[in-house]
């Protein structure tokens, strides 16, 4: 039968244990809140950029003569392959969160 003092040693290395379990949960949640933030900085850097393509290419098809027809259209297919490329970003960053 262990004695007093055994189970005040047993007792001080579980908390010991728990306490370094815990030490190391606050900086793992310290880490995710970080990398939360990153993402959401991203995600609002990449919402922003999509909308200012979004608005370059409408003020494209507002101002083009007829005779541009053709790059137009490869600028188009560019930006709309940009746009397509930045929402998979922010859905891979949203997955995130």
């Amino acid at each position: 039968m262990p004695t007093a003092q055994e189970h005040i040693n047993m007792i001080q290395q579980k908390l010991s244990m728990l306490i370094e379990r815990h030490n190391g949960l606050l900086k793992e949640n310290e880490r995710l809140k970080k990398s939360v933030h990153d993402s959401t900085s991203e995600l609002n850097l990449l919402r922003e950029k999509n909308d200012q393509i979004t608005l370059q290419l409408n003020m494209l098809k507002i101002g083009e003569p007829e005779e541009s027809k053709e790059s137009r259209n490869a600028l188009e297919k560019k930006i709309n392959e940009y746009i397509k490329e930045i929402d998979k970003c922010i859905a891979q960053l949203g997955d995130q969160n």
